[in-house]
């Protein structure tokens, strides 16, 4: 008995002891951070957002020519999740590509946008040869891409789904979109009122344009599944 009553004794003077020698207000644990400067695989990224790929690997030219500020050395996690809120993450190569992707670019969601984003591919493709405009916000169903090379936009085609029009419409068909008969609502066909009711005829939504995107040169909502590239870093500022 009196050994059960000097066990508890301990436990209770251990217990004491513990409460007052424990740490007070020492606020919030901290979340792990993450260190931007260790490469890593690449994370895919695309919906409700916009980019532009430019068929160079010379990141550091792109960033002289967007006029990035403050640009440092990031990899993909840290860089695709600063996109998402205003930055500009210069992607590593990827077959030959580099990719511009964030909320901090022009969306061309106006007419002046596109004659902006229009202008920017000049630069870039008379530069490099070629550069790509692509742009989706799922809200609005707005859904954009434009090509450029050797310093000529070859090809707009932009689409407004909450007004259901297109904002602009220029060049041929590539050869993706020829395969199907897209909304144009700049045509004769489109003053027939019952024309989006036609069966045949192909209203843009994301999967579409990461299909455009796909065709011309990169689908970034699949980077994340790819098993043939390393760790790497790119590149992240603010324009």
């Amino acid at each position: 008995m009196t050994i059960v009553i000097i066990g508890v004794a301990i436990i209770v003077i251990a217990v004491l002891v513990f409460i007052r020698n424990k740490p007070r207000n020492q606020g919030p644990i901290p979340k792990e951070t993450v260190d931007q400067t260790v490469p890593d695989f690449p994370v895919g990224f695309g919906y409700k957002c916009m980019w532009f790929a430019v068929k160079t690997s010379d990141q550091q030219k792109i960033v002289t020519l967007f006029k990035i500020k403050n640009s440092s050395k990031c990899n993909w996690k840290v860089g695709i999740d600063k996109a998402y809120t205003g930055s500009v993450f210069i992607t590593p190569t990827i077959d030959g590509w580099t990719l511009a992707c964030g909320l901090g670019l022009s969306t061309g969601e106006s007419k002046e946008g596109i004659d902006e984003v229009k202008q920017i591919l000049r630069i870039l493709s008379k530069e490099f040869g070629e550069a790509q405009f692509f742009c989706t916000q799922r809200v609005v169903e707005y859904h954009c891409w434009i090509r450029a090379t050797t310093g000529q936009v070859t090809r707009v085609y932009s689409y407004l789904g909450e007004q259901g029009e297109n904002i602009a419409i220029e060049g041929e068909p590539t050869e993706i979109e020829k395969q199907y008969r897209l909304v144009n609502t700049f045509s004769d066909e489109a003053k027939d009122e019952k024309y989006f009711g036609n069966k045949d005829l192909v209203t843009p939504d994301e999967e579409f344009i990461m299909k455009v995107a796909e065709h011309w040169s990169i689908d970034p909502t699949q980077l994340g599944n790819r098993k043939d590239l390393p760790l790497s870093l790119g590149l992240i500022g603010q324009r």
